[in-house]
């Protein structure tokens, strides 16, 4: 089995590049499995989970519910990542798992049978490391439904490089990068990047002993600032909260393209590529033909013909276009650490 992960920075086209992969016939497109994780082990010491687990212990991780992604659904700030059916067995006023919200609608038009088909069969699994039980379930998901070569893609996903390499070092990357000022101007109208810059403010402002939960911090906030950053959440206060702009590229885009850059760099070079976003939506069969290659799968002319037909080649310019000239300014100053280090890995 061929992996292979889609790594950037989130609201950087990652995505759509997924969303056209899974329309190849070999390709397993696997929606935010580590994004998953991430927010399952949230209360533990890791980003993700990492030691030895029985299928069991997997399960229970990706089949709870998370009352936090409940909650903005049920309160107005449902994603455009969040793909569970309203007409699904599960609601977000009872919980919907977590494997649910992105998962397995990524993978086929019906994700309550694959949930009911994982609920057999892995907690019937002995204990594996990690890396080895995530292994088997992107193999076992990938012969149910008989597609050969996965491909995983979570938002935000730079800083998982490291990680990522060390527990599948045969795997390969493809980074996918956007114009920083364009991203920076996405990230700041999404509720969830909101939210986090948000949060970090929170917890630089309150001051509270290490170790507090996010729900401490919330409380101990003025109550001008109640709803933005645990539920319930205030979707209207959310989405029109001052932040500047240049926050998102200065605290966020920068960072992690620096970051990711430098990952990536340290990787063997056959097993790491990149992607310009604004080449994909120019050019998308050249751009997934490249792509097709690297990750070691044919680029069937319907396929190409298809993604063609999808995208919309006029999704660039944004912030230039929106922006006033100070503002703009701002911003582009605000990127430009991570500007110059994309540049610098060409």
């Amino acid at each position: 089995m061929q992996l292979t992960f889609v790594v950037g920075t989130g609201r950087c086209g990652s995505t759509l590049l997924s969303r056209l992969l899974r329309e190849h016939p070999d390709v397993l497109s696997m929606s935010e499995f580590f994004s998953t994780l991430r927010i399952a082990a949230a209360s533990g010491p890791a980003r993700f989970p990492t030691s030895d687990m029985d299928g069991a212990q997997l399960w229970r991780l990706l089949a709870s519910p998370f009352p936090m992604l409940d909650a903005m659904i049920s309160d107005g700030l449902r994603t455009s990542e969040m793909l569970y059916p309203d007409h699904g067995r599960f609601g977000a006023d009872t919980g919907i798992p977590l494997v649910s919200h992105y998962i397995l609608p990524m993978l086929g038009a019906d994700p309550d049978w694959l949930f009911d088909e994982l609920a057999t069969e892995v907690p019937r699994w002995p204990r594996r490391p990690a890396a080895a039980q995530y292994q088997n379930l992107f193999g076992y998901l990938s012969k149910l439904l008989g597609r050969p070569v996965v491909v995983e893609r979570s938002a935000s996903s730079l800083h998982l490089i490291p990680l990522l390499h060390a527990q599948f070092p045969a795997a390969r990357f493809v980074h996918l990068h956007r114009d920083g000022p364009d991203c920076a101007l996405s990230m700041s109208r999404h509720p969830a990047f909101r939210r986090e810059i948000l949060a970090i403010g929170a917890v630089r402002a309150v001051k509270l002993p290490a170790g507090s939960t996010l729900q401490q911090v919330n409380d101990a906030l003025p109550e001008r600032f109640r709803g933005l950053i645990c539920p319930p959440y205030d979707a209207r206060k959310l989405r029109s909260f001052p932040i500047p702009v240049e926050v998102f590229g200065r605290d966020r885009w920068s960072p992690m393209i620096c970051a990711g850059v430098a990952a990536l760099g340290r990787l063997p070079a056959a097993s790491r590529t990149s992607l310009r976003y604004e080449d994909l939506l120019a050019d998308p069969a050249a751009s997934l033909a490249g792509v097709a290659g690297f990750i070691g799968i044919g680029a069937p002319g319907e396929w190409l013909n298809l993604a063609c037909r999808t995208v919309d080649p006029t999704r660039t310019g944004t912030a230039a276009a929106e922006l006033e000239a100070d503002a703009l300014a701002r911003l582009r100053a605000a990127c430009e650490p991570g500007t110059r280090a994309l540049a610098a890995a060409r």
